[in-house]
């Protein structure tokens, strides 16, 4: 039977049937493929190793691991491995005895116990420090829990640990700051999340989801649809903060775009992309690699509507250069 988790964290719909990957867009090949291997990952044992870029989505993935799991019915509980001090994390993970240390005014039960028969998600497992590094790894030896200023064996318990990352662990084992047989052990099954640059199938779908989520999060209003354009746009930025940034940015289109009739056209999305003094991530890959300068500068003017050092920015060129083209085409704004 499970128990009751103290730290819940929410799996919303992915307790039964085919309903944990209701909602989850994977157009793309890319995306296709991960999900094919995490069906096949999610039913076994072992540990799972998820790597990928911040944003991408391994928290959602690492809760579809859970839910498809043997151990769906008991708890899941994440623990981000940057967010305490060595010695608490130390006590969140394998709990402590009265007077362990200064602070331990009274005997806890740690995570890994608590989560017994189900999966403990390990975010941002590269900031453990060598000390938690080396008990992990004892623990997933052995699966025994020793709290700390505890003398005795411990208790066996059976947790299945999903890790994530968005650094190269394979180069942090080669500067001596990761173990080497930790990382064996953690990359018992992995999964790789690809970028969203690399999914651009996907972005269509993300975008208008999450518009339709702001919408109906903020309550009744005039009802807002992307037109193709602006989704062609969309499609064709580098989202360098992935699947979080999109959200982001397409919040800030329906919160400050100020569409016209309820369409949000690529206007739109470059009047909230491209103000003075905002410089986004997004804007070098905002216009296609293969136009020429002179189609890349008028490429820029129209989405920058016709905002001449909107324009500079996006075209990566100077306002005189612009100006040039403008005068060199006969081009005026609209």
């Amino acid at each position: 039977m499970a128990q009751t988790n103290p730290h819940p964290f929410p799996v919303s719909d992915t307790h039964c049937g085919a309903a944990p990957l209701d909602g989850l867009v994977a157009l793309s090949p890319a995306m296709a493929r991960v999900l094919h291997h995490l069906r096949k990952i999610a039913p076994l044992e072992g540990p799972v190793l998820l790597t990928g870029e911040t944003g991408t989505g391994k928290t959602r993935l690492a809760e579809l691991i859970h839910a498809l799991s043997r151990r769906r019915d008991a708890m899941l509980i994440k623990k981000g491995c940057g967010e305490l001090v060595d010695e608490i994390l130390g006590s969140e993970l394998f709990g402590h005895r009265k007077g362990a240390f200064t602070s331990a005014l009274a005997d806890r039960r740690g995570i890994l116990a608590t989560a017994d028969g189900g999966t403990l998600l390990l975010d941002d497992i590269d900031t453990l420090s060598p000390s938690s590094q080396a008990r992990l790894l004892r623990f997933l030896d052995d699966g025994i829990v020793t709290r700390l200023g505890d003398d005795d064996s411990g208790r066996q318990v059976t947790v299945r640990i999903v890790a994530t990352t968005n650094r190269d662990l394979e180069a942090r084992v080669r500067d001596g700051s990761f173990r080497e047989d930790l990382f064996y052990r953690l990359r018992r099954w992995r999964l790789h999340i690809p970028p969203l640059r690399d999914r651009s199938e996907d972005v269509a779908e993300l975008a208008r989801r999450f518009l339709d989520a702001y919408q109906n999060q903020c309550g009744s209003g005039e009802a807002l649809s992307f037109d193709d354009e602006a989704i062609a746009m969309l499609c064709h930025l580098p989202w360098r903060g992935n699947i979080r940034e999109l959200q982001e940015v397409v919040e800030n289109i329906a919160a400050f775009g100020e569409p016209r009739n309820g369409q949000i056209t690529q206007d739109t999305v470059a009047r909230v992309l491209f103000v003075p003094g905002n410089t986004p991530c997004s804007m070098p890959s905002a216009l296609p690699e293969d136009l020429d300068d002179a189609a890349r500068i008028h490429r820029a003017l129209t989405l920058a509507n016709w905002d001449i050092s909107k324009a500079a920015r996006i075209a990566r060129c100077s306002r005189g250069t612009v100006y040039a083209r403008m005068k060199e085409r006969g081009w005026k704004r609209p």
